[in-house]
């Protein structure tokens, strides 16, 4: 069943697939024409940048035309942030989590809902983003938790009831429809999705910056370009290689919690994929001498406490590398190797850093091995 949720998990990718080739004819075609002045591919890349989502963006990207693109993301992510940014008290998913019993829901929500079940399942529900009340309740929401040590195991147990994607369901027609349904679905009418308890609130922030990166993407493929980088917050899709053949490079951060010292652990080389990093190094607090993660274990209902610091995955899209990133980092080092070894077509693309006895250790799938530059 696992298999056949996988295999529909859509790439974003098969449509831009594409021989940098053209694009090198088109230069040289530049160069003959005396109204142009610039006459190599690279005289034609451009990079903007800006802020969204609560941090920065930057994308790289080779077009002809010589386009500038800021205002268009901008709009993009702005669009992002109205649907599904739970920090934005009028947004759809602020709405509906506010709400009794539901609300209808934009086709932004409903897209990255879906992506959500997909790697809910293929996780066995280790991503889950109805884990929103446990992550507020160990104070990670707006709420401070002050006092963690005085978790009450009956109001854990209530608010882990509340905790499981597939207790949702949409009604579009007079009609109710389960999530797999509606994934199978070519057209989408408008859905109202109804919650079974006016306390279960969804939290998209694990799997939306991958969600928007792709969007992104999918957006530079719409207007035929093919040979970019996309980076937002650290999670990124690398386009068709540079005109010279040059992979993208992308370095993945040692797992320090001091931004000031902040160092690489490895630099991979990218095309045609998506790259996401989740890790329990920077969120967290202390009281007494425990750390407490903000990655919350939707089985137990309590942060996670193991040795992985840092999980990096490589997916052909951004937002399944983000949902499976964070997955891992409920799983913890063992249960994701043991996690790997049994579902052989989510083991390709992973890089674990992870804590032995005070000294930081990494594992790299085979496939990975080969992306990453010597240092």
């Amino acid at each position: 069943m696992v298999n056949e949720i996988i295999n529909k998990i859509k790439n974003p990718f098969g449509k831009r697939q594409g021989d940098f080739c053209l694009l090198i004819a088109l230069f040289s075609l530049a160069g003959c024409t005396p109204e142009l002045e610039k006459t190599t591919a690279e005289e034609f890349k451009q990079t903007i940048h800006g802020e969204a989502q609560g941090t920065t963006w930057t994308i790289t990207y080779y077009d002809i035309q010589e386009r500038n693109f800021t205002a268009q993301v901008d709009s993009l992510l702005a669009r992002v942030d109205e649907s599904i940014s739970t920090y934005k008290p009028n947004s759809i998913i602020s709405q509906w989590n506010a709400s009794d019993s539901g609300t209808v829901i934009d086709d932004m929500f409903l897209d990255v809902l879906i992506e959500s079940w997909y790697v809910y399942r293929a996780s066995d529900g280790a991503f889950d983003p109805t884990v929103k009340p446990l992550v507020s309740f160990w104070g990670f929401g707006p709420e401070k938790y002050e006092h963690p040590e005085r978790a009450d195991k009956r109001q854990l147990d209530s608010l882990k009831a509340l905790v499981g994607l597939d207790t949702l369901k949409l009604y579009a027609e007079g009609k109710e429809f389960l999530l797999e349904e509606v994934a199978a679905m070519d057209i989408r009418p408008e859905f109202f999705l109804k919650k079974p308890d006016a306390r279960i609130q969804l939290d998209f922030n694990a799997i939306g910056q991958g969600w928007s990166v792709d969007k992104v993407a999918d957006f530079f493929s719409s207007h035929e370009l093919k040979i970019f980088f996309v980076e937002i917050g650290g999670e990124i899709v690398a386009g068709n290689p540079k005109p010279s053949g040059e992979l993208w490079r992308f370095g993945v951060d040692k797992p320090e919690s001091n931004l000031e010292n902040r160092s690489l652990q490895a630099i991979v080389n990218l095309r045609n994929r998506g790259l996401a990093t989740s890790g329990s190094y920077r969120k967290f607090y202390e009281r007494d001498g425990v750390k407490y993660s903000h990655t919350i274990n939707p089985a137990t209902g309590r942060p996670v406490n193991h040795s992985l610091l840092s999980a990096t995955v490589f997916s052909p899209s951004a937002a399944e590398a983000d949902g499976m990133a964070t997955a891992f980092m409920v799983m913890g080092k063992d249960s994701t190797l043991q996690f790997l070894n049994e579902k052989e077509y989510l083991s390709d693309y992973v890089y674990l850093i992870y804590d032995s006895a005070g000294i930081m250790k990494t594992y790299a799938s085979p496939q990975v091995r080969k992306l990453i530059e010597d240092q």
